[in-house]
């Protein structure tokens, strides 16, 4: 059998729109991937996938699920990259770039994702993109690294991994800055759920759930995709109109109480790495932080010396002061991460979500993402709900929260 070299390649802001990504697909295959010359690759990615779900919402194009009567976007995430990776595979290419192929993936669908590419890697050469070295494929043969679309390493695992086996490191610069004004004080439990079930159609999604959640509690709240953890924050957030007439209480209040959407949301700092779709204008870091204190995307009032200095805490805090003036989108995606934390917490809300916040950062800013949580959990007043499918290492929350799925509705119970 014929044996194929395999590469992984780290690099900020490698995707589909990337010069050297877009050479390789053309077949113009640049060092040190000269055998792939002239050979036609596909690409693997969250890019390409939205790219067919976009195409299926517009146009009623379902070519990933063909055959399947149904919409790829009711698929779970393993059964979308399931689905995207067959189509590209009928294309019959001579190589595979795989993109952050395990992001949002939990443990088992990462476990089937990678014995699939296992075997295939017998077939053809594959040339992984990845940003967590913990992802590294075990056959690659070679890792390649970037800085500034440069390549400035080309070595084996072993040597990549004794060169930059430690994360540069970062340390947050003071304590985390003071709420201009404190909310009202409320009463415990401050999120509550009694025997809360939830079905759409025939299906139930959550079964029987209980929660009690304090202020100042640091809450994991995990599960496998699917498993119903997005239905539970809506829900928590008054984006879910399945919660009206459900045993909930949301900042000391029974759900139903008079409360509007705005009271609830006012009271919440949430971030989600999709929220940086939402900020496509030109909004520098400054005016992003200080958009907090307004619940605003961006910022379109002259804003006062108190908010203008609080902000610059917060900048200082994250490590950004030298780039405040920078424009929001231009940022990478850890700094982007950071910036909207900071957002969030500016006005010290009741409650914090952090919801899938590691998605697509690499392992310096992971670090510091979770160094920033713990802080905040440990400095401020704020709840912390972090959601997750995986255990992050160095994340300190107190308790965690499980969902469990079944044919009959996820329960819930508390992970000992």
């Amino acid at each position: 059998m014929q044996q194929h070299t395999h590469w992984a390649i780290y690099g900020s802001g490698l995707s589909m729109e990337s010069p050297f990504i877009k050479k390789l697909l053309r077949g113009n295959a640049p060092e040190p991937f000269l055998l792939l010359e002239g050979k036609k690759g596909v690409l693997f990615s969250n890019h390409t996938l939205n790219r067919f779900i976009k195409e299926e919402a517009i146009h009623d194009d379902y070519t990933l699920t063909e055959g399947e009567h149904r919409s790829i976007r009711t698929f779970s995430s393993g059964e979308q990259k399931k689905a995207l990776l067959n189509h590209l595979l009928s294309k019959n290419p001579d190589f595979l770039i795989l993109d952050n192929a395990f992001d949002i993936l939990d443990k088992a669908s990462q476990k089937l994702l990678k014995g699939r590419l296992t075997e295939l890697s017998q077939q053809m050469p594959i040339i992984q993109i990845f940003r967590r070295k913990e992802n590294v494929l075990p056959f690659v043969d070679k890792i390649v690294r970037f800085e500034d679309d440069k390549i400035i390493f080309t070595g084996t695992t072993n040597e990549y991994q004794a060169l930059y086996q430690q994360t540069k490191s970062f340390s947050l610069n003071g304590n985390i800055p003071p709420a201009l004004v404190d909310f009202d004080p409320m009463d415990d439990p401050l999120i509550a759920f009694k025997n809360v079930t939830v079905s759409y159609d025939d299906r139930c999604i959550l079964n029987n759930i209980n929660w009690e959640i304090n202020q100042g509690d640091f809450w994991q709240l995990m599960g496998p995709n699917g498993s119903g953890k997005t239905t539970l924050l809506t829900m928590i957030t008054g984006d879910n109109p399945k919660a009206y007439g459900k045993d909930i209480t949301l900042f000391g209040k029974k759900k139903g109480s008079g409360e509007s959407v705005w009271d609830i949301k006012k009271k919440i700092g949430y971030v989600t790495p999709a929220m940086t779709t939402l900020f496509r204008g030109r909004h520098t870091v400054e005016s992003m932080v200080i958009s907090g204190l307004h619940d605003s995307i961006g910022l379109y009032n002259k804003p006062s010396f108190m908010e203008r200095d609080l902000a610059a805490k917060w900048i200082e805090l994250i490590g950004m002061t030298d780039i405040k003036d920078k424009w929001f989108s231009h940022l990478s995606e850890g700094q982007q991460c950071m910036v909207l934390i900071a957002r969030s917490m500016i006005k010290h809300p009741p409650l914090l979500i952090l919801d899938e916040p590691t998605h697509g950062l690499d392992d310096y800013f992971v670090s510091i993402l979770i160094e920033l949580v713990n802080k905040i959990a440990a400095e401020s007043r704020t709840t912390i709900i972090y959601v997750s499918h995986k255990d992050e290492k160095g994340l300190e929350p107190e308790i965690t929260f499980e969902l469990i799925p079944d044919k009959s509705g996820s329960t819930g119970r508390i992970k000992q």
